[in-house]
């Protein structure tokens, strides 16, 4: 079971073209039908504040959404096995499908800033918000992904992750003027879980070791899950 899934490429990408795709578009389309009703249409000056606004809103459960259900549907529906009859590597069958969602992910800065252009009028694609959503992606994706080959509910265990990061964050954030600080077991609980406060589509574009944290972290989840696929069995009766 070593080939390379290429040929399901197309049918991954077809597939969440027709439903995480059309959201995308739909999601756009509501935006664009908004603006144009304001009186007076902002000018195109603020254009790069209303994206952010809406991927700020929309790009953690877009993410959850092209991320949920990549091992675990296949296992609850019992799709493996048919899929893995023919001699197909189900760590690069998945890894493939993962990548594919980060394409998805890609998207959604320059669909939503198109449509903002026809009604806002011209203004600059923004490189580093889509290069934020990406790390975004890189680490919630990537636990998603990890958590999808064991247990049903990967989106919602992610979620609960994030919401848990954020209040550790917040307080371990917090001025020492505020007399909020974090006990030893809940300051290790935070240094150990994926760095989410660092990908935020309002921080600087990360460098140096914020940036090898957010990439060391991401592939450690991606890879664990790469494991599991290749040593775990997907269900009773093998992959066939």
């Amino acid at each position: 079971m070593s080939r390379i899934p290429v040929r399901y490429l197309p049918w991954m990408l077809r597939d969440m073209l027709l439903a995480q795709g059309v959201v995308l578009f739909a999601t756009s389309i509501v935006v664009w039908l908004i603006i144009i009703r304001i009186s007076p249409v902002p000018p195109a000056s603020n254009g790069l504040v209303i994206v952010r606004s809406i991927v700020q809103q929309a790009g953690w459960p877009f993410i959850l959404y092209c991320s949920s259900g990549i091992v675990s549907t296949d296992r609850l529906q019992g799709y493996y096995r048919s899929i893995f009859s023919r001699p197909v590597s189900p760590p690069w069958y998945y890894l493939q499908r993962w990548l594919v969602g980060a394409f998805i992910v890609a998207l959604v800065v320059p669909v939503v800033t198109m449509f903002l252009v026809f009604a806002l009028g011209s203004f600059p694609l923004s490189w580093t918000m889509m290069g934020q959503l990406e790390l975004t992606y890189f680490l919630a994706g990537g636990l998603t992904f990890l958590v999808s080959t064991t247990w049903r509910a990967d989106w919602l265990i992610a979620l609960l992750v994030l919401v848990l990061q954020s209040i550790l964050a917040g307080f371990s954030a917090a001025p020492a003027a505020m007399q909020m600080h974090l006990s030893p077991f809940w300051d290790f609980i935070f240094r150990i879980l994926p760095p989410f406060h660092l990908v935020s589509v309002n921080a600087q574009p990360l460098t140096g070791p914020h940036l090898a944290h957010v990439l060391l972290y991401g592939a450690g989840l991606v890879l664990a899950a790469l494991a599991l696929l290749r040593w775990r069995p997907l269900g009773a009766g093998g992959r066939s």
